[in-house]
């Protein structure tokens, strides 16, 4: 599904080299946010790495062209750090936006299953409120159901449980575990001991010392 050669970066010194299976759910551990955020940006074909290789879903990325690694993104889902929500739309455009641009469904079924989804998040505000109402966890959550309402086959996760209570972390891990039905899933945490939360993952440390 993905193997990665040899890969540095900018921020990234120490060379990683893993392959991560079809179906399985991987925890890579980075001692600074950049060198997470820069390793999301490099595996996704966002950004090319200072050396090594980046194979993604068989193809390597390195030979795709603009509109080639846009196709592969498509397969794709990510939750940022930051959220990636847009601050002028409503929760329930915000959510429904790229799958209603990549047409993944007609648009009947698209809202059928984001409602399906919100319900299985617990989400309790009113679908068209403004983002500027939504809690730091209830802005985690749209940016969850977002991506996995694009039914993709993988899903990155950036430090997903930055600013969480404990409970909090647990209960996402769980919702996240439920939902992700064949999808492969990575995250990229800043400590182990928030990948122990994450059953049955592989855990990668990128420890620079």
């Amino acid at each position: 599904m993905i193997k990665v050669i040899g890969l540095t970066g900018e921020f990234i010194n120490k060379q990683m080299n893993f392959e991560v299976e079809k179906g399985s759910k991987t925890v890579f551990i980075f001692e600074k946010d950049e060198q997470g955020s820069e390793f999301l940006k490099i595996v996704t074909g966002i950004k090319s790495p200072n050396r090594g290789e980046v194979i993604l879903m068989g193809q390597r990325l390195n030979e795709l062209t603009r509109d080639e690694l846009f196709e592969l993104r498509k397969k794709i889902s990510i939750v940022f750090k930051t959220g990636g929500l847009i601050s002028n739309l409503k929760t329930w455009e915000n959510l429904m936006l790229p799958a209603l641009y990549h047409k993944i469904a007609d648009e009947e079924s698209i809202t059928k299953r984001g409602v399906e989804i919100l319900k299985e998040l617990a989400f309790k505000r009113e679908p068209m409120c403004s983002i500027s109402q939504l809690t730091k966890f209830e802005k985690r959550l749209i940016g969850i159901a977002r991506a996995f309402l694009m039914m993709p086959e993988i899903i990155i996760f950036e430090y997903p449980f930055d600013g969480l209570e404990e409970s909090e972390k647990k209960w996402l891990t769980e919702k996240i575990e439920k939902l992700r039905y064949k999808a492969t899933i990575l995250y990229i945490l800043g400590s182990e001991k928030e990948g122990l939360l994450i059953e049955k993952a592989n855990i990668i440390k990128n420890a620079e010392n």
